[in-house]
């Protein structure tokens, strides 16, 4: 009786076959969703719709708006990409010239720079001899010794050795401040004077006339040798030189530079000290503004990153050149050519590891955005890479090893995960200063790491359902409740409502 009330339990080869056919049905919707989240994702980057069986599609955008939107587009991205440039230099000059470790930093290897030491001892020579009248002093020694009734042969002796004395006293002075240079005592003092003179120097191109600095109504540009001769008066003194206690202080700046230009340039500093903080931010907002109004979203983003790129290799090429002109203007007349060049090779190192950094962002971006896009290239690399997981996991599940519970709720947080990637990759090359292209590039290959790990360590549902499957056996109770169950909850899709449409991209419509 109990066989011919309940005959399908009796029937183990239907109910193998029902199994059967549910595991493929279920694999099949897992298909389907994953090309409908395909399809989902490339929507962002396409402005044609494809309607769905049985649904209409609606009505296209006029074309005059859709020509409005792809010019205003190109105008927000090329106002943000020539912005690039501005903001990069605005934001180095406050870096360096506001920021005093990083000013420091930047200047004071040049005390150990031989060019640099040689200018200083020529024009600490020179200082002293202008301020102490060294054949004068001779002349008056040598006179009063001769006054003292010396034999005619030391009186000729005397007059012999008066032109050697002057000499010796200029070569002492000469040794006396290589001395004080080439010391690590004075790559010390170097050091604390740029510290203590960043106010000075803040103060000068804001226009204050009794800085150390000083930039003149003229265009003119000098540094004071007070501090430094005072220096050389006390190791002179500490040798012994007696007459070095008649060097007075000096009040003596030496022009180093001289352009009408530099006027401006201290009018310049100061608008560009308060845009080096917002013109960043600007131009940012406007790339991304124009990349939101694209109707084409992953082609915006792409030539956005493509031209950013581009503008910060002008940029440096713009700095290589500019060391010609700027070698140029200083030498001969303020500084020898090769001490003018050691100059503008130890200011502008960040500029280039700004330009660098940020076009290699930009163009890491591009990139990005290609895979990311409905482009045919991207989906065979998107395929390829998917493809390898599911063969690599299926591998793994042929050998007893899988990810569990954990790779199920991979799986369901994959979309949340791969945002929090990009969300920390763009907060890093926002906000890590400096921003360097080693940290650009590691960030890049960390990001590449965590999604590759990602697509391996997820389970989807239709790779669990042989394991499911295989816990009972045909014909047993419950042994077609948990592939039901699966196939319940991969067979849910989001309502749509009536005249819906699925945005897809033109390859995927061919």
């Amino acid at each position: 009786m109990a066989e011919s009330d309940n005959p399908e339990q009796n029937n183990p080869a239907q109910n193998s076959l029902e199994q059967t056919e549910l595991v493929r049905l279920s694999r099949e919707n897992a298909i389907l969703r994953e090309r409908l989240d395909a399809v989902e994702a490339a929507s962002a980057a396409s402005a044609e719709t494809v309607p769905l069986a049985g649904l209409a599609a609606p009505a296209a955008p006029p074309p005059s708006r859709q020509r409005w939107r792809s010019f205003l587009a190109v105008v927000l991205i090329a106002f943000g990409v020539l912005l690039a440039p501005v903001a990069v230099v605005s934001q180095w000059t406050k870096t360096v010239v506001t920021d005093t470790d990083t000013f420091v930093a930047t200047v004071a290897p040049l005390a150990e720079d031989p060019a640099f030491q040689t200018f200083l001892v020529t024009e600490i020579v020179g200082v002293v001899e202008e301020q102490v009248d060294i054949e004068a002093l001779a002349t008056d020694l040598f006179d009063g010794l001769a006054s003292l009734d010396l034999p005619p042969r030391a009186q000729d002796a005397l007059i012999l050795l008066e032109a050697p004395a002057v000499e010796g006293v200029r070569s002492l002075v000469r040794t006396a401040a290589e001395r004080v240079v080439t010391s690590d005592a004075f790559a010390n003092v170097w050091e604390e004077a740029l510290r203590l003179s960043q106010t000075q120097i803040i103060a000068a191109l804001e226009g204050d006339t009794s800085s150390a600095l000083v930039i003149s109504d003229t265009g003119e540009v000098g540094i004071q040798l007070g501090p430094i001769i005072a220096e050389v008066k006390q190791q002179l003194l500490a040798q012994g030189f007696g007459l070095a206690a008649n060097i007075p202080e000096i009040d003596r700046t030496i022009p180093i530079a001289q352009s009408d230009a530099l006027v401006q340039a201290r009018t310049a500093y100061q608008l560009l000290n308060v845009a080096g903080t917002w013109l960043p931010w600007v131009s940012l907002t406007l790339v991304a503004a124009g990349v939101l109004v694209a109707r084409r979203r992953s082609l915006a983003l792409i030539w956005a990153g493509v031209t950013l790129g581009l503008s910060m290799a002008l940029l440096a090429a713009g700095v290589s050149v500019g060391r010609f002109f700027v070698v140029n203007a200083l030498s001969p007349e303020y500084l020898p050519s090769d001490l003018a060049g050691t100059v503008y090779d130890s200011l502008v190192p960040l500029v280039y590891a700004s330009a660098l950094s940020v076009g290699l962002a930009a163009v890491t971006v591009a990139i990005v955005a290609y895979l990311a896009g409905p482009f045919r290239g991207a989906i065979a690399v998107r395929r390829l890479v998917t493809d390898g997981a599911r063969h690599l996991r299926a591998s793994a599940a042929g050998s007893g090893v899988t990810t569990g519970r954990t790779g199920s709720w991979l799986y369901r947080a994959r979309r949340f995960i791969r945002a929090a990637v990009g969300i920390g990759a763009a907060a890093v090359a926002l906000f890590w200063r400096p921003l360097t292209p080693a940290v650009i590039i590691w960030t890049a290959v960390l990001a590449l790491i965590v999604v590759l790990l990602l697509e391996l360590l997820q389970r989807p549902p239709a790779e669990m359902l042989p394991a499911t499957t295989a816990q009972a056996e045909p014909g047993e109770p419950g042994a077609g409740e948990s592939t039901t169950a699966d196939l319940t909850e991969t067979a849910e899709l989001p309502p749509q409502s009536q005249g819906a449409t699925v945005p897809v991209s033109r390859d995927d419509a061919d």
